[in-house]
């Protein structure tokens, strides 16, 4: 299991990182797998609709590290479904868009 980083070691780019996304670096001697976890984005919009401020925001970035090529991209292949779900606020808009052009 390659290691995840934890949620206090989170870096600037990875607060940066746009939901449903996935992004590979190559450092030094290893890479680096950042991705939004839609689990945590959606207790976190289920916090902010409750307007329940004592919990927590938690940043949705996950971070995992990785010494091959290979494992990066096993990984990425089965966590895509996961990280980047087909249907997102944006493709949902665009399903009812092409409905709508098709009557």
């Amino acid at each position: 299991m390659p290691a995840r980083l934890p949620q206090a070691k989170l870096t600037m780019e990875c607060a940066t990182l746009g939901y449903n996304s996935i992004r590979i670096e190559r450092e030094r001697n290893k890479f680096c797998v950042r991705a939004t976890d839609p689990e945590i984005e959606k207790r976190n919009r289920m916090r902010d609709k409750s307007g329940n401020m004592d919990q927590p925001w938690v940043d949705p970035c996950v971070e995992f590290n990785f010494d091959t090529k290979e494992q990066v991209l096993k990984f990425v292949e089965k966590a895509m479904d996961i990280a980047l779900p087909e249907d997102t606020y944006s493709s949902a808009f665009d399903k009812l868009a092409k409905e709508a052009m098709k009557e």
